[in-house]
Formats: structure tokens, C-alpha cells, sequence
């Protein structure tokens, strides 16, 4: 159901400006274990193999229990482990306070096999540096 309404809300706004079909053009990344698609200010993350579903199913876990922490960026929508949100720009850096805060906040980030150092993982959305890829736990650092 999100997946569609992705989609038709995508076409809709497209439509109005006179790009009916630029849906089927998003760019897509393949970023290890998901594809993403960016478009319409909106990452739609989609799982390619089983690392990048437990990924999907924990962003949603890890979002619905510390998204008050404002260390993550907002995720508007998941269906399965399919993941939609907001598209955020990309960081060069990411200062070792944030690595640190983050760990702090969210307990099951406390691992050796962590990729929070990457920069890739982080963005800047609304004046913040917020974590886009919040998926990883021990169980899926065990399987890199």
C-alpha cells in the first residue's frame, strides 16, 4: 500500500509540472544490500537481498523507538522492510561527537563491526548531521 501510494503521489506532482513519466527514470543507487531510488526530496530504499530486509525491518524498529532522539533521519513510510525518507544532503566529514552521541542514545549502535564512521551513512537535513542508514545491529554486522 505505501509502495503505491509512493508512486501515485510521485506521478501526481510530476504530472502537474508536465512529466507524467519521469517515475521511470528515478536514478537508482545500489548501495550494498538495498537499492535506492532518490527523487521528489524522498530516499525510497529497497532491500535486494536478506541483509538489506533485517536492515529495512530494523530502520523501522530503530526509528519507532528513538525518533526522539532527532539523530535519525525522518523516515515517512515503510512497508515490510521496504523504506521511504526524506532525502538529505550528503556530509564530507562526520565529527567523532556525533559517533559518539549516537552510540550513547541508541544502545544496540554499541558494536564493533559498525559503519557509523562513513560518512555516506550521515547527511544534513533541516540544519542537522542525522543518520540516514540506521538499520545495522550485531545480527547484521555478523553477516558482512
Amino acid at each position: 500500500m505505501g509502495f503505491a501510494l509512493f508512486i501515485i503521489v510521485c506521478i501526481g506532482r510530476e504530472a502537474e509540472r508536465g512529466f507524467p513519466f519521469y517515475i521511470w527514470a528515478m536514478p537508482a543507487v545500489r548501495i550494498s544490500t538495498r537499492l535506492v531510488f532518490l527523487a521528489f526530496g524522498y530516499a525510497l530504499k529497497i532491500p535486494i537481498d536478506s541483509r538489506g530486509w533485517i536492515q529495512g525491518k530494523n530502520e523501522r524498529k530503530t526509528w519507532d523507538e528513538y525518533h526522539s532522539t532527532e539523530l535519525l533521519v525522518d523516515l515517512v513510510w515503510s512497508f515490510g522492510a521496504i523504506i521511504c525518507q526524506r532525502r538529505a544532503e550528503a556530509v564530507e566529514e562526520i565529527p567523532v561527537e556525533y559517533i559518539h552521541e549516537v552510540k550513547k542514545a541508541i544502545p544496540h549502535f554499541r558494536i564493533l563491526n559498525c559503519d557509523l564512521h562513513n560518512p555516506k551513512n550521515w547527511g544534513r537535513h533541516g540544519g542537522k548531521i542525522v543518520l540516514l542508514d540506521y538499520g545495522i545491529d550485531e545480527k547484521v554486522s555478523r553477516m558482512y
